[in-house]
C-alpha cells in the first residue's frame, strides 16, 4: 500500500468517498455494523486500517484500538473524536516500537497506532477484529491477517467487508466504472487520477476464495454480498481452542 496516497486524501477523505461510490459504501458500513451486532454488541476492538475511524465510530465499542499507517488520517481520526468528546493525552508513547495515541471519553477509550496490519503488535487480546474495505491494502494479506489473528481471543469474530473480483456482468460493469470512470472524477476533484486508477486494480486482484483460505481455524457464521456483488460480507468465528 502506498501510504502517500491515503496522506494526500486524508482530509477529504470522508467526502470524496461518499461522492465516488454515490454513497454505497457508507450504506454498506452501516449494514456492516448492524450484520456484527447481532454477534456481538461490545467488548475489546480492533479495526484495521481505519482510514477516518469511521467503521470505529459506528460500532462504538468500549475500548477500540484504531490501527492506520497514513499519519495524515491519524489527524484525522483524531480530530474527528475529539469533537465527539473524547481527551487526547498530553503524550504520546511507543508501544511495541509504534506510535500510538489514546484518547479517553468517560468509560470509553480508543488506542490509535500508526503501523500496518503486518506489523502491528497488541498486547491485549480483542473480542472482535474489524476490516473494512482494507485487506486489499496490505503488502502481504496471509501476513497481515494470520498477525491479527494472534490479537484475538478464542471465540472471537472477525468480520469482514471486501471487495472482489466477481465474473457476474455487474461486477464487470461495476469495475469498468472504477477502471475508467472513478479516476477521471477524482481527477477533477481531488487531482488523483492515477492514484484512483489503483483501486480498480486492486479490487481485480483479490478474489472471495483467498480470504477465506486466510480464516483458517476460524468458523464462517456469516457471509454475502452487499447489494451489488463486488463487495462481499464475511463474519468468521474463531475456534474455542
Amino acid at each position: 500500500m502506498d501510504v502517500k496516497i491515503y496522506d494526500k486524501l486524508a482530509k477529504r477523505y470522508d467526502l470524496a468517498t461518499k461522492i465516488v461510490s454515490f454513497g454505497i459504501e457508507e450504506l454498506w458500513r452501516r449494514m456492516f455494523a448492524k450484520e456484527i451486532k447481532k454477534h456481538i454488541k461490545n467488548g475489546i476492538l480492533i479495526d484495521v486500517a481505519s482510514a477516518t475511524g469511521e467503521m470505529a465510530k459506528a460500532l462504538d465499542f468500549d475500548r477500540m484500538y484504531l490501527i492506520e499507517p497514513s499519519a495524515e488520517m491519524v489527524r484525522v481520526i483524531v480530530e474527528k473524536f475529539q469533537k465527539l468528546g473524547f481527551k487526547k493525552e498530553d503524550f504520546e508513547v511507543v508501544f511495541e516500537e509504534s506510535p500510538h495515541i489514546r484518547m479517553k471519553k468517560g468509560q470509553k477509550e480508543i488506542i490509535i497506532i500508526q503501523d500496518t496490519a503486518e506489523n502491528v503488535k497488541i498486547e491485549e487480546k480483542a473480542d472482535l477484529i474489524t476490516a473494512f474495505m482494507a485487506l486489499r491494502n496490505f503488502d502481504d494479506l496471509e501476513k497481515g491477517m494470520e498477525n491479527l489473528k494472534k490479537s484475538l481471543k478464542p471465540g472471537g469474530y472477525f468480520a469482514i467487508v471486501e471487495m472482489v473480483k466477481s465474473d457476474s456482468l455487474f461486477a464487470k460493469l461495476i469495475l469498468w466504472y472504477m477502471n475508467k470512470i472513478l479516476p477521471l472524477i477524482a481527477g477533477m476533484m481531488l487531482g488523483m487520477k492515477e492514484e484512483y486508477k489503483l483501486l480498480g486494480k486492486s479490487i481485480d486482484t483479490l478474489k472471495e476464495d483467498e480470504i477465506i483460505k486466510n480464516l483458517k481455524g476460524f468458523g464462517i457464521v456469516k457471509k454475502q454480498k452487499l447489494i451489488f456483488p463486488i463487495a462481499t460480507l464475511i463474519i468468521a468465528k474463531k475456534d474455542d481452542g
